[in-house]
Protein backbone atom coordinates (compact mmCIF):
# COMPACT_ATOMS: atom_id res chain seq x y z
CA UNK A 1 0.00 0.00 0.00
CA UNK A 2 2.99 2.32 0.98
CA UNK A 3 4.31 2.14 -2.64
CA UNK A 4 0.75 3.08 -4.17
CA UNK A 5 0.28 6.12 -2.17
CA UNK A 6 3.92 7.05 -3.68
CA UNK A 7 3.60 6.27 -7.19
CA UNK A 8 0.20 8.09 -7.00
CA UNK A 9 1.16 12.13 -7.05
CA UNK A 10 3.73 10.99 -9.62
CA UNK A 11 0.94 9.59 -11.94
CA UNK A 12 -1.33 12.67 -11.21
CA UNK A 13 1.68 14.98 -11.58
CA UNK A 14 1.58 13.55 -15.67
CA UNK A 15 -1.87 14.49 -16.41
CA UNK A 16 -1.86 18.13 -16.38
CA UNK A 17 -1.62 18.88 -20.34
CA UNK A 18 -4.27 20.97 -21.84
CA UNK A 19 -5.26 20.52 -25.27
CA UNK A 20 -7.55 24.65 -26.14
CA UNK A 21 -8.25 26.37 -29.07
CA UNK A 22 -10.75 27.54 -31.35
CA UNK A 23 -11.71 26.09 -35.08
CA UNK A 24 -13.05 28.61 -37.59
CA UNK A 25 -13.93 28.15 -40.76
CA UNK A 26 -11.09 27.85 -43.46
CA UNK A 27 -13.19 30.69 -45.71
CA UNK A 28 -15.35 32.68 -44.04
CA UNK A 29 -12.56 32.67 -40.63
CA UNK A 30 -15.84 32.71 -38.61
CA UNK A 31 -16.58 30.63 -35.40
CA UNK A 32 -17.34 27.25 -36.09
CA UNK A 33 -20.00 26.19 -32.68
CA UNK A 34 -20.65 22.22 -31.74
CA UNK A 35 -17.47 21.10 -33.50
CA UNK A 36 -16.75 17.25 -31.50
CA UNK A 37 -13.10 17.67 -31.10
CA UNK A 38 -11.81 14.23 -29.82
CA UNK A 39 -7.81 13.39 -28.84
CA UNK A 40 -6.44 9.95 -28.60
CA UNK A 41 -3.46 8.87 -27.00
CA UNK A 42 -1.39 6.11 -25.31
CA UNK A 43 -3.33 6.24 -22.22
CA UNK A 44 -7.12 8.41 -22.66
CA UNK A 45 -9.36 9.46 -24.90
CA UNK A 46 -10.96 13.15 -24.22
CA UNK A 47 -13.46 14.61 -26.15
CA UNK A 48 -15.24 18.24 -26.29
CA UNK A 49 -17.22 20.35 -27.90
CA UNK A 50 -17.08 23.82 -29.23
CA UNK A 51 -19.02 26.82 -27.95
CA UNK A 52 -20.77 29.50 -29.81
CA UNK A 53 -17.12 31.22 -30.11
CA UNK A 54 -15.67 28.03 -31.41
CA UNK A 55 -13.12 27.54 -28.79
CA UNK A 56 -12.71 24.03 -27.14
CA UNK A 57 -10.89 23.14 -24.22
CA UNK A 58 -9.44 19.10 -23.34
CA UNK A 59 -8.07 18.88 -19.70
CA UNK A 60 -6.09 16.20 -18.33
CA UNK A 61 -4.11 14.82 -20.83
CA UNK A 62 -0.81 12.98 -20.50
CA UNK A 63 1.79 14.77 -22.18
CA UNK A 64 2.22 13.25 -25.50
CA UNK A 65 1.21 12.36 -29.16
CA UNK A 66 -2.61 12.40 -29.83
CA UNK A 67 -4.26 11.72 -32.80
CA UNK A 68 -7.35 14.45 -33.39
CA UNK A 69 -10.20 13.95 -34.90
CA UNK A 70 -12.78 16.78 -35.26
CA UNK A 71 -16.00 16.71 -37.14
CA UNK A 72 -20.20 17.68 -36.83
CA UNK A 73 -22.92 18.06 -39.02
CA UNK A 74 -21.92 20.76 -40.89
CA UNK A 75 -17.81 19.60 -40.67
CA UNK A 76 -16.48 16.88 -42.82
CA UNK A 77 -14.12 14.30 -40.33
CA UNK A 78 -10.90 15.38 -40.15
CA UNK A 79 -7.63 13.60 -38.69
CA UNK A 80 -4.13 15.10 -37.64
CA UNK A 81 -2.21 14.29 -35.03
CA UNK A 82 -0.50 17.13 -31.98
CA UNK A 83 2.11 16.67 -29.81
CA UNK A 84 0.79 17.63 -26.44
CA UNK A 85 3.63 19.19 -23.79
CA UNK A 86 2.99 19.71 -19.87
CA UNK A 87 2.33 23.03 -20.04
CA UNK A 88 -0.92 24.44 -21.45
CA UNK A 89 -1.25 24.67 -25.35
CA UNK A 90 -3.25 26.46 -27.63
CA UNK A 91 -4.08 24.68 -31.22
CA UNK A 92 -6.32 26.65 -33.70
CA UNK A 93 -8.15 24.76 -36.26
CA UNK A 94 -9.10 25.74 -39.50
CA UNK A 95 -11.67 23.50 -40.88
CA UNK A 96 -14.46 23.57 -44.13
CA UNK A 97 -18.14 24.22 -42.89
CA UNK A 98 -20.37 23.03 -45.47
CA UNK A 99 -23.27 25.24 -44.38
CA UNK A 100 -20.79 28.48 -45.11
CA UNK A 101 -18.63 26.80 -47.81
CA UNK A 102 -20.20 24.50 -50.78
CA UNK A 103 -16.93 24.21 -52.47
CA UNK A 104 -14.58 23.93 -49.94
CA UNK A 105 -11.30 21.58 -49.82
CA UNK A 106 -10.36 20.62 -46.40
CA UNK A 107 -6.76 20.74 -47.22
CA UNK A 108 -4.53 21.41 -43.53
CA UNK A 109 -6.45 21.63 -40.38
CA UNK A 110 -3.64 24.02 -39.16
CA UNK A 111 -4.50 27.75 -38.90
CA UNK A 112 -1.91 28.52 -36.35
CA UNK A 113 -1.70 28.33 -33.01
Amino acid sequence: MTMLRRSLPTLAALAIALLAGRITDKTTGQPLAGVRVRATGAYATRTAVTDRHGRYAIPGLHPGRYRIRISSNDVPPQTFHVTVGRAPRKYDITACSTTLDYECDPGSPFGGG
